[in-house]
């Protein structure tokens, strides 16, 4: 006898229906299409219950049965079969959303990770506010301030710098300082030393009163025939901000107003094209939909001078005051100059109000008690004031390395 659910026997399988995406009218869940992913493991599930059923069909022919008997029997397990391949394919489905789901929780997770350390961020800078002292501000406009600025001129270090590197890349700064203190006698050459620095490479940065002190040593055998090499430090070209540039005025109309009001004619040495190739744009600052911005600009010594002689620049009807742009990078993760979070390696945050490390601003207990600067604190030096205060020593420091490194020739 042949069973009646002996597909491959009988006709053979019709493929599954072609999957439809959901349209405008599937007004209803009933109409929405399943999706069927169907497995191996399934198949193996369904073939072998289909095989217990073709079992009691069996059976059920064998037996002293009437025809509507068998017939029920064998109705009923066909509808037995359907509904274990509806209950497979809701199944898959399921499984396919729960995937799905898993994907989106771990998305959403590292969206949120990246949105809490900008709130903290964000948290830190507020805590700063409410702990600086209010002070009543006369009502002071902004052409007020134009009117009465002055501009603060950089006083750049007098001291000169220059690199010494070890022959061998598998030294040590430490190693190559102790080398060059070794074999150095500055009371033989008398060179007057500012201090010495490490830097990348093994490399020593030795920052010296003057470049007759520097030619002492480039000129000394004693380095040279102990595999060290000295080598002149690259300076960078100084920034200067403009402040309180109009909005409204393109970057190509403002640098075309920074030659025509304020160069051509003054200086017949710099024409318009060894202005452009002498200054650049670095960045812009100020409230993003305000009226007025600031241009950071990184150019020549010799324009630097130049604006800051005159204290400001002209830019259409605007007189911009023009000051030094001294200012350094510091980590909101560790409050330490010179990097900024992103590179930071320290493994566990430092507070900004307390100074403690294993917690950050947002987490401090101590916020009613005074502040204690976080840079200062780690170097056991004097800390009671806030982190990243204008009068920190660290930041003086700070700021007085970032501008020996700059080419202010001419200032």
């Amino acid at each position: 006898m042949e069973s009646p659910f002996n597909r491959s026997t009988m006709t053979s399988r019709s493929p599954p229906p072609p999957q439809r995406r959901p349209t405008e009218e599937d007004s209803t869940p009933a109409t929405s299409i399943i999706e069927v992913v169907s497995t191996e493991e399934i198949q193996k599930w369904i073939s072998s219950i289909e095989k217990c059923l073709n079992d009691i069909c069996y059976t059920s022919g064998e037996g002293k049965l009437n025809t509507e008997q068998k017939l029920r029997i064998s109705n009923t397990s066909r509808n037995v079969l359907g509904g274990v391949s509806q209950l497979a394919v809701q199944y898959q489905s399921l499984k396919q959303k729960y995937i799905s789901a898993q994907s989106m929780i771990k998305t959403l997770i590292d969206q949120k990770e990246s949105s809490t350390a900008l709130g903290d961020q964000i948290e830190d800078l507020k805590v700063s506010i409410r702990s600086t002292p209010k002070v009543e501000q006369p009502n002071v406009s902004f052409a007020d301030v134009l009117r009465t600025s002055k501009s603060s001129i950089v006083r750049p270090p007098s001291t000169s710098n220059i690199a010494i590197y070890p022959a061998s890349k598998d030294k040590t700064s430490e190693e190559t300082k102790k080398l060059i203190q070794t074999i150095i006698k500055p009371e033989e050459l008398k060179l007057h030393i500012r201090g010495m620095r490490k830097t990348r490479g093994g490399g020593i940065i030795i920052s010296a009163e003057g470049k007759d002190d520097l030619e002492k040593l480039k000129k000394s055998e004693l380095l040279k025939t102990s595999g060290l090499n000295v080598e002149e430090t690259t300076k960078r070209r100084p920034k200067v901000i403009l402040l309180g540039v109009p909005t409204n005025t393109s970057e190509k109309d403002v640098f075309e107003c920074l030659y025509e009001q304020n160069i051509s004619g003054k200086y017949q040495h710099i024409d318009r094209n060894k202005f452009l190739s002498s200054i650049k744009l670095s960045h812009k600052t100020g409230k993003k939909d305000g009226p007025y911005c600031n241009y950071v600009l990184e150019l020549t010594s010799e324009l630097r001078k130049i604006f800051i002689d005159q204290e400001r620049a002209y830019i259409n009807w605007t007189s911009c005051p023009v000051r030094d742009y001294t200012l350094v990078t510091r980590c909101y993760k560790c409050h330490q100059y010179g990097h900024s979070a992103k590179f930071c390696r320290e493994t566990e945050s430092t507070c900004g109000h307390c100074g403690c490390a294993g917690h950050t601003i947002k987490e401090c207990s101590k916020l009613l008690a005074p502040s204690t600067c976080a840079t200062c604190r780690r170097f056991n030096k004097p800390s009671q004031h806030n982190t990243g205060a204008e009068s920190c020593p660290a930041r003086k420091i700070a700021e007085a390395r970032y501008m020996s490194s700059i080419n202010y020739e001419g200032a």
